[in-house]
């Protein structure tokens, strides 16, 4: 019966507890209706029960907290509804609801309150207090100690001015640093980019500057210039990490590129130590680009002669065609010209060999290198009266050959004939330069040989002009009419061996060059290249576009339209047809390593002097804390 009694008394006080607050003490009195196991979760949290009363002493702690349990109206009955489930907790659980909403506290995020930021105001500094933090909204900052109390308000105003002064010289100091620093960087560049000493900048560059400062700017300026690191240590970390960021952005665009060709050759340097150069062409941007990815020093003896490149069986070729078989070789065009031009009569040899070895010798160099052989020929020509007189002086028998009339008109000869050889030359050299126009060059030449050997045979010399004004005073020998077309015709025949016409680009993929006018030839394309290549060529904006736009730039844009002619282009356009950029290495490197630095590490300085792509300034001056000089 007792549990039966205090299951209805509990279900009594559910109701009523639902509707009212939880009271924080419960006295319940001690009969038999509440020492039941039921109660135990009240009994853990109320006091001793106290003395019997007619009512119960917990209901009359009920009434005087809440008014009577049957009171609804209660303007805590409102908020009863939000606590049942509270409560129904409290009866099963044993949890308080205070206990509860604790729980509830640490699952759910807490309203942010809002942040009161007191004002600074000029009045605070009689308390110590200071403006700090954003200029814009200062706050107070104290200044004030036990040990300051009683200090008068002149104390806190220098202490203030103290402090600022201080955040002021930080800031200047700091921004003085970095722009030094930065400043370390340009001149290092330049350094590197004209070639020079890295002692330069602290012996030359700084004094230099130092004292045009002095005279335009004051000793203000010449302090801060102090700043600017410039010794021959900090030059060459400069140069080192500036050709680190040139790299890193090189394989950044190159590895973006779907194709790049290589441009390679090799160099004896003034240690004897063989360098390989290497150049690359890539796409980047709706462009091509091309620069120097690597000068890398060889475990062997460099070769004056294209076998150890092109060779079938053991040259570069071959051991690259072993790694990757589809890529496509080009033979070095202004090498190949040089080569052609290289074969001539006995007759005409005989005049060089006659100059002595060490002339002999030179000539080679000039081959291999490409320097200019008909101006040295023109101004031996122009000189030959001086020159006579001279050999005649020394007893040379070389005085001898500027009397015979013969051999003067055979060096005439020769001036002209190479002065044009050296025209061709300086045509095929340059930057971005296509296999087409190369090609052009290359076929006028041979057309002009031909002419002008059917010209020499009826005995029109007048596209030779330095032999042509020689003949005006002389009446050249039937040996030496004869030689001159036979020269030409074996010049023709070397250029129609090294640049065959079975070989020309222009024959099977001159719609490369203009896709609206020339015809492919059928057997060369695909049939989805073939119809795609009719789109373009029916296309009128794209026809507009190609008018104002560089070719290469043109077919890029269409590659997303048209994939399949495009790549094809751009797999014409994209190879180097000469190797004039690491020629124009090999003079860098010349002219930056000498015999007064031939110690001298010289892939960086190369990078940083033939890279056309900007160093990254304010990311190399962030990666490095700000000093100034010393």
């Amino acid at each position: 019966m007792r549990n039966i009694i205090a299951r209805s008394t509990l279900g009594k006080l559910r109701q009523s507890l639902a509707v009212h607050v939880l009271p924080d003490v419960l006295v319940p009195d001690t009969g038999s209706t509440f020492t039941s196991k039921l109660f135990n979760p009240l009994e853990q949290r109320s006091p001793t029960p106290g003395p019997r009363t007619g009512t119960g002493p917990w209901k009359l702690a009920w009434v005087r907290l809440y008014g009577t349990a049957q009171n609804t109206t209660h303007p805590y009955a409102s908020k009863m509804s939000k606590k049942q489930a509270s409560l129904e907790s409290f009866f099963v659980k044993g949890k308080r609801p205070s206990e509860e909403t604790k729980e509830e506290e640490t699952t759910t995020p807490k309203k942010m309150k809002a942040v009161f930021n007191r004002q600074y105001q000029e009045s605070y500094l009689k308390y110590g207090f200071i403006a700090a933090g954003d200029c814009q909204a200062p706050s107070p900052l104290c200044t004030k100690h036990p040990a300051l109390k009683g200090k008068p308000w002149e104390y806190f105003e220098r202490k203030k001015q103290e402090q600022e002064g201080q955040e002021k010289l930080l800031r200047a100091t700091t921004s003085t640093n970095v722009s030094a620093l930065k400043a370390s960087y340009l001149v290092a560049n330049r350094i590197a980019k004209a070639k020079k000493s890295f002692t330069i900048g602290e012996d030359l560059i700084l004094p230099a500057t130092k004292d045009i400062c002095r005279e335009l700017l004051g000793e203000a300026a010449v302090k801060k210039m102090a700043q600017v690191p410039l010794s021959a240590s900090t030059i060459t970390r400069c140069i080192e990490e500036i050709a680190d960021d040139i790299n890193s952005q090189l394989l950044e665009r190159s590895n973006t590129s779907p194709w790049y060709a290589l441009q390679v050759d090799e160099f004896t340097d003034i240690e004897n130590k063989a360098i390989l150069l290497v150049y690359v062409r890539y796409l980047y941007q709706e462009d091509r680009h091309e620069d120097m990815l690597c000068a890398l020093s060889l475990l062997t003896k460099t070769t004056d002669g294209a076998a150890a490149m092109t060779g079938r069986l053991s040259g570069l070729t071959a051991r690259i065609k072993e790694v990757a078989p589809e890529c496509e070789f080009m033979h070095c065009i202004i090498h190949r010209e040089m080569l052609a031009s290289r074969k001539m009569p006995p007759e005409l040899s005989c005049l060089c060999e006659e100059m002595d070895a060490e002339h002999r010798r030179l000539l080679l160099y000039t081959e291999i290198r490409w320097l200019s052989r008909g101006r040295s020929l023109t101004r031996v020509f122009e000189l030959q009266e001086p020159l006579q007189r001279f050999l005649s002086e020394k007893k040379s028998r070389l005085a001898a050959h500027f009397s015979d009339e013969q051999w003067v008109a055979k060096l005439a000869y020769l001036c002209d004939i190479f002065s044009a050889l050296n025209e061709l030359n300086l045509s095929l050299q340059g930057k971005m330069t296509t296999v087409f126009k190369l090609a052009d060059k290359v076929a006028a030449f041979k057309a002009k040989l031909d002419r002008w050997g059917r010209r020499v045979n009826r005995g029109i010399f007048d596209m030779f002009p330095t032999l042509s004004g020689q003949l005006e005073e002389t009446e050249p020998e039937p040996s030496c009419s004869q030689l001159m077309p036979d020269h030409l015709s074996v010049l023709l025949k070397e250029f129609d061996h090294y640049f065959p016409t079975t070989k020309d680009p222009r024959m099977t993929k001159e719609w490369v060059r203009d896709p609206f006018v020339n015809k492919p030839d059928e057997s060369s394309l695909s049939v989805q290249e073939e119809d795609q290549l009719l789109e373009i060529t029916n296309d009128g904006e794209l026809k507009r576009m190609f008018e104002t736009t560089a070719l290469p730039v043109f077919w890029i844009k269409v590659m997303a339209e048209y994939p399949e002619i495009a790549t094809t282009a751009l797999k014409t356009l994209l190879p180097f047809p000469t190797s004039y950029l690491c020629e124009t290495g090999f003079s860098a490197m010349t002219a930056t390593k000498t015999k007064l630095r031939n110690k001298l590490d010289i892939s960086n300085t190369l990078r940083v002097s033939l890279s056309p792509i900007t160093p990254r300034w304010d990311r190399l001056v962030t990666q490095k804390q700000a000093q100034g000089s010393h």
